[in-house]
């Protein structure tokens, strides 16, 4: 199947493969985020001994404010993504989902590794809670660290296939443009294919593992 363009909504440097992708099959790319990020006030509390991040995003917002772990202290993740970005800051993980498009799978997981431990979680105002919700309230410390902020923009012309990387970009997206009929969609993990789903749009890849590694098998096989 030829594909003439895609939509990422993402800018950052781990989607340069998808660019190289695009380069070497004369396909047109455009990588926009329909989202901004503002850090909010907040103070680091004690009594936890697990931090978790959804997100690189959480991760940098968090460690702003002077971060220095502590020896009883360990650091998890949502994936493999966000792990090697953790790590590249010369952080530790101890534990991180296989697949981070299945947040309900993980959540289990880090569940049974924390065992009696209490968790971290710095997120964003709009949080989806989905690690979270799976552990009881003396076991959570939920901390708001940054904001998500809409920044939609009006397509002129249909992409080919779309690529939502999280509710968020997804809403603001739908914000002002509509799914064309003969666009493919690849939602990045489960959470945002039900963002799409809620609202009766198509999604016709979902991302398991949430990596561009596992995007581009996926875009392999549809110009194959």
């Amino acid at each position: 199947m030829k594909i003439p363009s895609i939509f990422l909504s993402s800018e950052s440097d781990s989607s340069l493969p998808i660019v190289d992708f695009c380069q070497k099959n004369d396909i047109l790319i455009l990588r926009k985020s329909f989202i901004s990020f503002q850090q909010v006030p907040f103070e680091v509390p004690g009594g936890w001994e697990v931090v978790f991040f959804a997100s690189p995003r959480a991760f940098d917002f968090f460690i702003s404010e002077s971060f220095s772990l502590g020896h009883n202290q360990q650091i998890s993740c949502i994936g493999e993504e966000t792990r090697k970005y953790i790590e590249a800051k010369g952080y530790p993980v101890s534990f991180f989902g296989e697949n981070a498009g299945n947040p309900k799978e993980i959540a289990l997981k880090f569940k049974d590794w924390l065992g009696d431990r209490t968790a971290l979680f710095p997120q964003s105002l709009k949080s989806n809670k989905s690690i979270e919700t799976e552990l009881p309230p003396k076991q959570k410390i939920p901390l708001l660290v940054y904001d998500t902020i809409p920044d939609p923009v009006q397509f002129l012309n249909p992409f080919s296939i779309l690529i939502f990387t999280s509710p968020s970009n997804y809403r603001s997206f739908s914000s002002l443009n509509a799914i064309p009929e003969d666009s493919k969609v690849i939602a990045w993990g489960h959470t945002t294919a039900e963002a799409l789903m809620d609202d009766d749009a198509p999604v016709h890849f979902i991302l398991d593992t949430s990596t561009y590694s596992e995007l581009l098998e996926i875009l392999h096989k549809i110009i194959d």
